[in-house]
C-alpha cells in the first residue's frame, strides 16, 4: 500500500531538489560534522588566546629569571617568529569571536598554527648546542604541544597526521638552520636524534587519539532519532533546508522534519551561516504563533547533537499549487476563489499579528486531504517574513539575496523599498491567482532582473487573454486591483480580498466537487501523493542534543 505522505516539498526559497546528499559530509574523510567543527574552531580560539599570552609571559619570565638565555631570546630571527606565533594567536581569536571566517577555515589556520608554534619551540631549543659528552634527557616541548594540540583541537585524522609530521619535522630543520646560523659542533648522530624521534613517536599517538576520537564523533552521531521522532524518507531540499518524513516513536502520528542543511553550518561566509541559522530559528518561532487551520502547524523544535536546528511540523497529504497547475493545466475559477479564500484566511491572521509573507507563491501553498476534507489549503515557508514596523532583529535576510521570488514580488520589493507591509502580499496573491487561472506567470521572462522590473513598470495583460479557460470578469477585475503598481490602488487587506472573492458570481466549488477530483485525479496510489515513501538515501545523522 502507497503512503499518502506529501509534505512541504517547496517550502524553501530555492528550488527543491530531492536527494541531496546531506550524509556526504559523514562519509569524506576530510570532513567534521558541524557540530564538532564548531566546536573544534572554538576550542582552537581558546587555545590560541592561551598560546598567545604565554609567549609573552614565559618569555619575559625567562630573560629575568635566567639572563644567560637573553642572547637567544632577543636575536632578532628568534624575536620575529615569536612575535608572529603571538600575532597569528591573536588573530585566530579575533577571526572567530567576530566571525570574519568560517569554522572549517580557521581550523585550516590552525593546522598552520600548530606548525608555526612547533617552528618557534624548536627554533628556541635548537638554539643552545647540545653538549657532545652529556647524554639527552627529557624531550622536546615539540612533541607534547603537537599531542596537546590533538586532543583539543579534534580533526579528521589525516589531516592531523600530515599536520602532526610537518610539526615533527621543523624540529629537525630549525636544528639545521641554527647549525647553519651558529656552526655548532655536531654531536653524535644517536644525541642528536633522540628528541627528534620522540616527537616522530608523538605525532604517530597524536593520528591514533584522532582516529578514535573523530570515530566515536562519528558514531555517536550515526542514530536516525530525532528528539521522539525518526527520520524515514527526504521529501525534499531546498538552499537552507532539507524536509525529512517522519515518524513518532510512541504515537501513531507521521509528522515532516524540517532540518538545516550541514553545508549551512560550514557555509563560505561565517556572517552569512549565522543568518541562516538565526532566520531558520525565526521562522519555527514565526509559525508556532500563527493558529490558522490554513497555516502549517507546528510540534516541536531543538537542536540536534551535531548542532543543526529542526523543527518538526504536520505532514501533509496533498501537492502544492505549482506541481497541481504543470500537472493539471489552469483551474477553474470556482476553484480558485475557493483556494484564494482559504490563502486569505491565514494571511489574514498573519498580518493582523503584523507579520508579511514576503515570499507567496504556488510552490509555497499547498491543497491536501485533510481527515475527510479535499482541497485544503496550506500556506508554507515563512522563511522570509517580516514584521512590519519591527527592529533590526527581524531583518534576516541572506546577504546578497533578494527577499522574495522574482515572478511574484511586488513593484515595491522589487524596488527594494524598505516599509513593505501587507499590500505586499496583496500583490503577490495576485500573481498566484493569474498563475492558477492562466498557467502563465504575469509577466514571464528567463531574466529575473528584466522579469522584477516589469512588475514595476509594465501593465500586465488580463488573464482572460492569456487562456482558453473562462474567467468571470469580476474575478478579473480583483486579480487586476491586487496587480496595481501603487500600493494605496490595491484592496487594503486579505479580509478585503475574501470577501470581494465570496461576491464574484461564479459557482461555487463543493467538498463533493473536490472529492470528485481527487479521487479522479490524485487518489491514495497517486505518485505526486507518495513521493515520500521512498528514500534516497540514508537518514542524516541527527540525533538530538
Amino acid at each position: 500500500m502507497a503512503t499518502r505522505a506529501t509534505t512541504s516539498v517547496a517550502a524553501f526559497p530555492a528550488e527543491v531538489t530531492p536527494g541531496t546528499a546531506t550524509p556526504a559530509a559523514a562519509r569524506n574523510t576530510f570532513a567534521l560534522p558541524p557540530k564538532l567543527l564548531s566546536d573544534a574552531a572554538k576550542r582552537l580560539a581558546w587555545l590560541a588566546g592561551t598560546v598567545g599570552i604565554l609567549f609573552i609571559v614565559v618569555e619575559t619570565f625567562q630573560q629575568l629569571a635566567q639572563p644567560q638565555l637573553r642572547p637567544i631570546l632577543q636575536d632578532p630571527v628568534n624575536r620575529l617568529i615569536s612575535l608572529g606565533c603571538v600575532l597569528m594567536a591573536f588573530g585566530i581569536v579575533a577571526l572567530h569571536r567576530f566571525k570574519l571566517v568560517t569554522p572549517r577555515t580557521l581550523i585550516a589556520l590552525g593546522m598552520l598554527f600548530e606548525i608555526l608554534v612547533a617552528w618557534a619551540l624548536g627554533i628556541i631549543e635548537t638554539a643552545y648546542p647540545f653538549d657532545p659528552a652529556a647524554p639527552v634527557l627529557g624531550m622536546s616541548t615539540v612533541g607534547p604541544w603537537i599531542l596537546a594540540f590533538v586532543v583539543l583541537i579534534p580533526n579528521c585524522p589525516l589531516w592531523t597526521l600530515g599536520t602532526a609530521l610537518v610539526a615533527a619535522s621543523t624540529w629537525p630543520a630549525a636544528y639545521a638552520f641554527n647549525y647553519w646560523r651558529y656552526d655548532f659542533d655536531l654531536p653524535p648522530w644517536g644525541t642528536l636524534a633522540v628528541w627528534p624521534t620522540i616527537n616522530y613517536l608523538l605525532a604517530i599517538m597524536a593520528y591514533a587519539i584522532s582516529r578514535r576520537t573523530y570515530g566515536n564523533e562519528i558514531a555517536a552521531n550515526s542514530a536516525e532519532e530525532l528528539g521522539s521522532y525518526r527520520l524515514v524518507s527526504q521529501i525534499g531540499a531546498g538552499g537552507m533546508g532539507e524536509v525529512w518524513r517522519a515518524t513518532h516513536q510512541m504515537l501513531a502520528r507521521a509528522a515532516a522534519i524540517k532540518l538545516i542543511k550541514a553545508d549551512v553550518m560550514t557555509a563560505s561566509s561565517a556572517r552569512q551561516a549565522d543568518v541562516s541559522v538565526k532566520r531558520f530559528r525565526r521562522e519555527a518561532n514565526v509559525i508556532a504563533e500563527l493558529q490558522s487551520p490554513h497555516t502549517v502547524y507546528i510540534y516541536d523544535f531543538g537542536t540536534a547533537q551535531d548542532g543543526r536546528f529542526y523543527y518538526v511540523m504536520e505532514l501533509l497529504d496533498g501537492v502544492n499549487l505549482q506541481e497541481l497547475v504543470a500537472k493539471f493545466g489552469p483551474q477553474p475559477a470556482s476553484r480558485v476563489v475557493a483556494i484564494l479564500r482559504q490563502v486569505c484566511e491565514s494571511l489574514e491572521e498573519a498580518h493582523a499579528r503584523g507579520l508579511v509573507h514576503r515570499d507567496l507563491k504556488p510552490s509555497n501553498i499547498m491543497v491536501c486531504k485533510l481527515a475527510l476534507k479535499h482541497d485544503f489549503v496550506k500556506v508554507l515557508d515563512f522563511g522570509l517574513a517580516k514584521f512590519i514596523g519591527a527592529g533590526e532583529a527581524s531583518q534576516l535576510t541572506m546577504e546578497g539575496a533578494t527577499a522574495g521570488t522574482p515572478a511574484y514580488l511586488s513593484p515595491e520589493v522589487a524596488l527594494g523599498e524598505a516599509d513593505v507591509d501587507a499590500r505586499s502580499d496583496i500583490y503577490a496573491l495576485g500573481c498566484v491567482a493569474y498563475f492558477l487561472l492562466t498557467g502563465a506567470l504575469v509577466f514571464p521572462d528567463s531574466n529575473p532582473m528584466s522579469m522584477a522590473l516589469k512588475h514595476v513598470q509594465t501593465t500586465p495583460v488580463p488573464p482572460s487573454q492569456r487562456t482558453e479557460v473562462p474567467v468571470p470578469a469580476d474575478l478579473e477585475r480583483i486579480v487586476m486591483q491586487c496587480l496595481e503598481k501603487a500600493r494605496d490602488a490595491r484592496p487594503p487587506s486579505a479580509r478585503h480580498v475574501s470577501e470581494m472573492l465570496a461576491s464574484c458570481q461564479v459557482p461555487a466549488w463543493t467538498g463533493d466537487d473536490a472529492t470528485q477530483w481527487w479521487d479522479r485525479h490524485l487518489p491514495a496510489t497517486s505518485s505526486m501523493r507518495a513521493s515520500a515513501s521512498v528514500t534516497t538515501h540514508t537518514p542524516p545523522v541527527v540525533r538530538k542534543a
